[in-house]
């Protein structure tokens, strides 16, 4: 007998006006939970050398995970696949997991390490931590997730203003998403044929695995633009 969790989710399906209500297996949980936590391992990008094997680590970053994610996204959601983790609304958008790896990547490559890893390394650990505040006492959520926050930029050595920006906007980033549709006109991309596009199907929904990491990476990235003596000096180093 599969375990159930006693929360049952529920969501709004766009189009039909209902809300379906489904139970969160344990192993469900479990595996979406531990994504979040995988999360802390994009550390490895800065020990290893700037060239692996025959091509810049850069580039095979982007390859594992953006290209792959996105290739991926594309055949499941065409086919309405919900995979192991993932939610009802995820059947036709992308997963958290590929909004995670696209928006870790992008930290990585535009933002120095002293900005890009406390906040990919904090969004894995505070992230789900608010999350079960969340299940417990929702109007503690935020407050509480703030305080973790900050607690845990601390061993990254961020003071009080730099720690103070990124707490803050990282309990915003957990608190929004943005929804949509995302809509290409069928001619302009030469979809022919019988009935609407794949395309012109799809509803736009990110996702706060995004904007948890986004906003306080853009955040900070201005704060050290202006005062880069705020921040400390990068941990890692290549090993070779």
């Amino acid at each position: 007998m599969t375990l159930q969790r006693k929360m049952y989710v529920t969501e709004g399906r766009k189009g039909t006006g209902q809300m379906l209500s489904y139970p969160q297996t344990l192993g469900s949980y479990l595996f979406r939970r531990g994504l979040h936590l995988a999360n802390v391992l994009f550390f490895v990008y800065y020990i290893i050398p700037d060239q692996v094997v025959f091509l810049p680590k850069r580039v095979g970053v982007i390859v594992l995970f953006m290209i792959i994610p996105l290739v991926v996204e594309m055949v499941r959601t065409r086919k309405g696949i919900v995979l192991l983790g993932q939610r009802l609304h995820e059947d036709r958008m992308p997963g958290s997991y590929a909004w995670s790896l696209w928006s870790t990547t992008l930290i990585i490559l535009l933002l120095p390490q002293q900005i890009a890893l406390p906040v990919i390394m904090i969004y894995a650990i505070g992230d789900p931590i608010i999350g079960e505040i969340r299940l417990w006492r929702k109007n503690l959520a935020l407050p509480l997730g703030f305080i973790i926050i900050f607690l845990l930029f601390l061993p990254f050595g961020y003071g009080i203003i730099p720690g103070t920006v990124g707490s803050l906007f990282m309990v915003i980033g957990e608190s929004i998403e943005l929804l949509g549709e995302f809509r290409v006109r069928p001619e302009l991309l030469r979809f022919y044929g019988k009935g609407e596009s794949f395309l012109n199907r799809i509803y736009f929904k990110t996702d706060d695995d995004a904007t948890t990491q986004l906003i306080p990476a853009l955040a900070l990235g201005l704060l050290y633009v202006l005062w880069p003596g705020f921040f400390p000096e990068p941990l890692f180093w290549p090993l070779f």
